[in-house]
């Protein structure tokens, strides 16, 4: 069967309003354009004032439908995902499409400004904070598509006495971890709110030519990244960009809620990935780390509205933010 690309779902994201995060450049940019061009409404989630304005002209000159809106937010800040979260919930009456896409990756050990090791807290706590704010919207659409970011290299195991780095740290180590965590919610999250009409995957577009982790390895290690990043074996940021706007568009995603793919082919799942019971644990972390209630969230809600059963709190000795 020969492969599906982007093209292939030419008009089924006309009109629909597309939030993404880290839309400013890479493979982020070359999503938002190609969804754009489809007649997508974009929303733009970014950091860098800098470089945002000029993505915004880019998007907005690629676009067969409405212009882009852009919103500037730290996604490292959860005060800043709230703000952000709730300027969305304002602006609109549903999203669609949500796509995870922003992360980074750091040579040493850093923490936000909420306490929290950086790599964990913008690839894993952003996401999973931000998708819990705007379910309410993903759920006011006819069908909505939760889609995150991950890596086919992600950590096969995961310890929960060094979650934040404070014992070892590694920049491959941390970034691998973030990644296991974002199938681990993605996973968890599809249990969660099966049958409500929003379906949550998670894809790894692959090697790519991009500028990310521009914090990330540096000496020897750092020179054959910048070399690797400079050879045929890395695809373009616009083929990348095709897995993920398939991802965000193919109908047939639909029944298989949760999954894990490898540009448009679904991963088997190993190691840590396949443990249901860490997954309810990392959840239970998240909730604890990012400060949500776990009796009132928005997944709770619609957990219970679709009837589905909500795994026991477990204990989760970590650090947690003060609130």
């Amino acid at each position: 069967m020969a492969t599906k690309t982007a093209n292939d779902f030419e008009g089924t994201v006309r009109g629909k309003v597309v939030v993404i995060t880290g839309a400013s450049s890479g493979i982020g940019l070359e999503t938002a354009k190609q969804l754009a061009a489809k007649g997508a409404e974009i929303v733009m989630v970014v950091r860098d004032e800098g470089r945002s304005e000029q993505a915004r002209t880019q998007i907005a000159a690629a676009a067969a439908g409405k212009p882009p809106a852009l919103l500037h937010a730290d996604l490292s800040v959860q005060a800043d995902i709230r703000r952000v979260a709730n300027e969305i919930n304002a602006r609109y009456d549903r999203v669609d499409i949500l796509i995870n896409n922003a992360g980074n990756a750091f040579d040493t050990r850093r923490e936000s400004a909420d306490g929290l090791e950086l790599t964990w807290a913008i690839n894993h706590l952003a996401p999973f904070l931000l998708t819990d704010l705007l379910l309410p919207l993903l759920t006011a659409a006819p069908a909505a598509r939760v889609v995150s970011l991950t890596t086919e290299v992600y950590s096969h195991k995961l310890d929960l006495d060094n979650l934040q780095g404070e014992h070892s740290y590694s920049w491959m180590g941390a970034y691998r971890a973030s990644k296991l965590g974002t199938i681990l919610f993605t996973t968890e999250l599809a249990r969660r709110i099966k049958g409500s009409g929003v379906t949550a995957v998670a894809i790894s577009p692959g090697p790519t030519k991009t500028n990310f982790g521009g914090g990330g390895p540096s000496g020897p290690l750092g020179l054959v990244t910048s070399v690797l990043k400079r050879t045929p074996l890395l695809q373009s940021p616009e083929q990348a960009a095709q897995a993920i706007v398939w991802a965000a568009t193919a109908p047939e995603l639909e029944r298989t809620p949760g999954a894990v793919y490898l540009r448009h082919k679904r991963l088997t799942l190993k190691g840590a990935a396949t443990d249901h019971a860490l997954a309810a644990k990392v959840w239970a972390i998240s909730e604890k780390q990012t400060g949500i209630d776990p009796a009132h969230s928005h997944v709770a809600a619609l957990a219970a509205a679709a009837g589905n059963a909500l795994v026991p709190t477990l204990d989760t000795h970590v650090q947690v933010v003060n609130r």
